[in-house]
């Protein structure tokens, strides 16, 4: 399993980080810099955090760090609060980790998943009529 696994997320004017520490069966809540919620990650299974958002009035929070299912993999972390969930975001504490970062592909409504493939569906149709030795078709 991977060191120590951060995530950090921007909500509601506040500062969000989860600190994970699969070694030492450690998380840790960061509210604005401020610790609110620590607690012990069991082995092989879910872990959850609860505290609140010093806000006026304070609102409660659930954090819950999933139990990876590979070794090499990056558990999922999840912030609810008044009701929504969010998933935070994994943010690398090293350059190496940086680099492995996978591109996220753009977002694909229905319409421009259909229009690419007619797109590549005519290109593949000119292709194959284009080919040597073939009769052009009427």
């Amino acid at each position: 399993m991977a060191g120590h696994h951060r995530y950090h997320l921007d909500q509601d004017g506040h500062s969000i980080t989860v600190l994970h520490d699969p070694r030492r069966r450690r998380a840790e809540v960061w509210v604005d810099g401020k610790t609110i919620a620590v607690a012990r990650t069991p082995r092989h299974d879910t872990t959850v955090l609860k505290g609140e958002i010093p806000a006026l009035p304070s609102k409660r929070m659930v954090v819950t760090i999933d139990h990876p299912y590979d070794g090499d993999d990056v558990p999922l972390c999840m912030l609810e609060t008044d009701g929504d969930h969010y998933l935070m975001p994994h943010v690398a504490l090293t350059p190496q980790e940086r680099e492995l970062a996978e591109r996220t592909p753009p977002a694909r409504t229905p319409g421009e998943l259909l229009a690419r493939w007619r797109a590549r569906r005519r290109h593949r149709r000119s292709d194959h009529r284009a080919r040597p030795g073939r009769d052009p078709r009427p």
